[in-house]
């Protein structure tokens, strides 16, 4: 008999939560009138903590005590996190930034990056724990309690490794809907700039959840390894970059995509890989039954 805690009608329930939390959070400024209002922004990144606060509820609610302890090692672990993932994510993220704005800049004539948040921590270092802690906050402790931390066994054990992935990919990037409306959102200027970029961001995530698996895979599913390759995904690829033109960005993004690419093809092909992601696999068929 399968455990209560492992059953599909709970990955559901996050997920039809968490869209409803967030998009009626997200859209009730846009409907009103309001997103310009400290209350407008308020209740808009109200809803974006969905994905970690619904999470949390259902491994409180479901979870027996030796899963949800585990649960919070593979969180908090740094041990098992390491540094290996976490040094090779920050040199992947700075050589493919790098690489875009040589690209942006120097071959395609577009503006340089104003790179505020650098300057910053150049001028004082000290801010350099402030921009961690917008990094933190603006993406992995919103989310990744959810996406990964519960969200991403359930699809690996029932659609494999690149399916599951890129299923989480889809719905984390569908997720963001109301951020196209809101005014000051990246997504809002894409639309605006191109409908074809816009729809991009979709794909571009869909890639990025399959890399955040990989290395979720490669630590033996720390939830802190995958969190983050988010927070520098942000970081290194947006936050420290801004401000910047959307063609820099868009640059940034499909240089990240053909980056994601070779991984998707790598664990395809891998025989190794496969080896690890069946261990994983038969470990959470396991726990199920």
């Amino acid at each position: 008999m399968k455990k209560k805690w492992m059953s599909t009608k709970y990955l559901v329930l996050f997920f039809v939560l968490t869209l409803a939390w967030t998009w009626i959070c997200g859209f009730i400024p846009v409907i009103f009138g309001f997103t310009d209002t400290g209350a407008g922004t308020f209740i808009f990144y109200f809803g974006g903590g969905a994905p970690s606060v619904v999470a949390l509820f259902l491994v409180f609610l479901t979870y027996p005590k030796d899963k949800r302890r585990d649960y919070f090692r593979r969180c908090f672990s740094l041990r098992q996190a390491g540094w290996k993932w976490p040094l090779i994510t920050i040199a992947v993220f700075t050589i493919l930034s790098a690489v875009s704005i040589f690209v942006g800049v120097y071959l395609l004539g577009f503006d340089m990056p104003t790179m505020d948040f650098i300057k910053a921590v150049i001028k004082n270092p000290l801010n350099i724990f402030l921009v961690l802690l917008i990094s933190l906050i603006s993406g992995p402790l919103n989310e990744e309690f959810g996406w990964r931390g519960y969200a991403l066994d359930r699809l690996l054990l029932r659609f494999g490794f690149i399916k599951g992935s890129l299923i989480l990919g889809f719905i984390w990037a569908i997720w963001h809907l109301p951020w196209y409306f809101t005014p000051g959102q990246a997504q809002y200027n894409l639309l605006r700039d191109s409908v074809f970029h816009a729809l991009m961001f979709i794909p571009s995530v869909m890639m990025l959840s399959v890399f955040v698996s990989f290395v979720y895979v490669k630590t033996n599913r720390s939830i802190l390894a995958g969190a983050l390759v988010h927070m520098f995904s942000n970081l290194i690829g947006s936050q420290l970059l801004s401000s910047y033109t959307t063609e820099i960005s868009m640059i940034i993004r499909y240089t990240n995509m053909l980056f994601f690419l070779g991984v998707i093809i790598y664990a395809a092909c891998s025989k190794k890989f496969k080896k690890e992601t069946a261990e994983v696999i038969e470990c959470l068929r396991q726990q199920e039954n």
